[in-house]
């Protein structure tokens, strides 16, 4: 069921660089799924500028809270951080339709900057269902851990292996770098992915090599995020034709689309 509501602002904060921490008290959104989303509008209902809701991986569910992180890139992530603690926010959600699936023995779990939120929850899940997983966080340099408390607070220390390109945090390179090992290290593997499309795209070439089973959570801009507008489409590998990323998605099979 998708709830159109508003919730209380429990804390809203910059984490580092370019991004923040929006949590809110949601019990109608306990149950969402790993992989599920929510459109947030920034302004209240007597605004229009900007107009259109934002869109937010649901990064994690802790009783019946949710946390939310996002970057601010333009107008209306900029107004969302003039939010305080104990006013309210207007969230649609949880939103998608297709997510992770559960039924492989190991994960390679390969998040890049923001995108990392995208797999957090899926993380948990896999941790409670006893499966097996590797994360790999990547981002240029250590200011763009936004998750890195997150991280600790969950005790996945263990189970995340840090990359940045200019060696200012954990391994130094690419999520790439040593991926085909971790791709061979256990039989049936399968990726779990969400970040930047230069990363999939090249995550993907790895796989690829491997034949080894991918998923990619995809990030695009949304106007309504139920499938309405049309405005987040990609392209159909296998049905030649266009589909959404909200409705359809947001996680694919990542040998049948186009990105």
């Amino acid at each position: 069921m998708i709830f159109d509501e508003k919730y209380e602002i429990l804390e809203n904060r910059h984490i580092s660089g370019i991004t923040y921490l929006l949590r809110i008290k949601a019990p109608q959104l306990k149950d969402a799924p790993a992989g599920s989303f929510a459109m947030v509008r920034a302004t209240s209902d007597i605004q229009y500028d900007p107009m259109m809701r934002r869109a937010f991986a649901i990064a994690d569910i802790q009783g019946d809270e949710v946390l939310l992180y996002y970057d601010v890139y333009g107008k209306g992530t900029q107004v969302l951080t003039y939010l305080k603690k104990g006013e309210q926010v207007s969230v649609l959600a949880p939103l998608g339709k297709n997510f992770f699936p559960y039924n492989y023995n190991h994960y390679v779990i390969v998040g890049g900057g923001i995108g990392f939120a995208g797999l957090s929850l899926f993380m948990k899940k896999l941790r409670e269902m006893g499966k097996s997983f590797t994360a790999i966080y990547g981002v240029r340099r250590k200011e763009q851990l936004s998750m890195l408390d997150w991280i600790k607070e969950n005790s996945f220390e263990n189970d995340v292996i840090i990359y940045t390109e200019d060696g200012s945090y954990g391994e130094k390179g690419l999520v790439t770098r040593d991926l085909d090992k971790l791709i061979n290290e256990k039989p049936d593997t399968a990726l779990a992915v969400c970040g930047p499309k230069g990363m999939m795209r090249a995550v993907m070439d790895v796989a690829k090599k491997h034949n080894t089973p991918a998923y990619l959570s995809l990030e695009s801009k949304m106007a309504c995020g139920f499938g309405i507008c049309i405005g987040c489409v990609i392209k159909d590998i296998e049905k030649d034709n266009y589909i959404r990323v909200c409705y359809e998605g947001p996680v694919f099979d990542g040998y049948k689309i186009k990105f």
